[in-house]
């Protein structure tokens, strides 16, 4: 086994090289392993992309084990969300959080739609535990289990597709997916909102001077502003790295990682599930900085791609 993790960690994470403006010359990314695997959990588990098809199962195809104490509503044609919401009597935010939906536009005639008017319908996803979810949405584990919707439900009787109510949240991280999506359904949002200091490019690096390829992008936003996941999947690692201070990594579905630099804290845990828009990181200025900002990174396995190529 630890040959095998070895060889992982070689093939992934060894050529991966931070470089942004203020980041150290060139410095490789030494990162140590967290005991998880690629594209899922220590168990080979799979990481889902978190979509949810047109039916309401997710997109392994299983069904909610409880739907049935839901309330729902199958779309008709020329309907919208705030028309839906009204005659379901939940808010906009509930029946959007609750289905994963961005917008009107993906909305289609015969499409299934659920919510809760005692908190948000959540649709668990391949990797994801209950604990995990407690923590995505800011409740107590034990809140989850005492609800009445989610009677019988046990930490360890969650399969992926399974609906659980999670009670009392009128607003959850769904709504800044929506703010940070700008209402565009996407495979990656933007982590947070500022304007973009350093484009991915080769320029000329603001400490050192020396001309280099920028493999991300850095947003203007002062120090302590929350960050967001932007896109679901598995805490990778969070630790110093010299250049970088603090970096967060994500690991998500179909090879991708997003990286997060110079943070000044981190919320979440290395194998944690975290849900695209949950506030995972506070901003910073640690590292080889040229003053408070975030550099972000979206790579496909071990090459940078440009992410505003991947961002709404």
């Amino acid at each position: 086994m630890a040959i095998a993790a070895a060889v992982v960690i070689a093939i992934i994470l060894v050529p991966i090289v931070l470089r942004s403006g203020c980041t150290s010359r060139n410095e490789p990314l030494d990162i140590v392993s967290n005991d998880t695997t690629t594209n899922g959990t220590s168990d080979g588990t799979v990481v889902s992309d978190g979509t949810t098809s047109q039916d309401g199962t997710t997109n392994d195809g299983s069904a909610s084990a409880n739907a049935e104490v839901f309330l729902t509503h199958t779309v008709e044609d020329g309907e919208t969300i705030s028309g839906i919401a009204s005659e379901m009597g939940v808010t906009v935010a509930n029946l959007l959080a609750s289905n994963r939906l961005f917008g009107n536009e993906q909305l289609q005639p015969g499409q299934v739609l659920y919510a809760s008017n005692e908190g948000i319908v959540h649709t668990v996803q391949s990797g994801q535990t209950l604990s995990d979810i407690a923590r995505s949405y800011a409740v107590t584990l034990q809140s989850i289990l005492d609800a009445e919707a989610n009677k019988g439900l046990t930490a360890d009787s969650i399969f992926p597709g399974d609906r659980v109510l999670i009670p009392d949240v009128a607003n959850s991280f769904w709504s800044d997916v929506v703010v940070l999506s700008k209402g565009i359904p996407s495979q990656f949002i933007w982590p947070a909102q500022g304007e973009v200091l350093s484009g991915f490019e080769w320029r000329s690096n603001p400490v050192y001077g020396e001309w280099e390829h920028h493999d991300g992008i850095d947003i203007d936003v002062p120090e302590g502003t929350p960050v967001h996941a932007a896109a679901s999947g598995k805490v990778y690692f969070y630790g110093e790295q010299e250049g970088y201070g603090n970096v967060l990594i994500l690991q998500h579905a179909n090879g991708f990682y997003t990286l997060y630099g110079h943070l000044s804290d981190s919320y979440v845990s290395a194998g944690q599930y975290v849900e695209m828009g949950q506030v995972v990181a506070a901003s910073g200025n640690t590292g080889v900085s040229s003053g408070p900002h975030l550099h972000f990174e979206i790579r496909n396995g071990e090459y940078p791609v440009d992410p505003e190529r991947y961002l709404p």
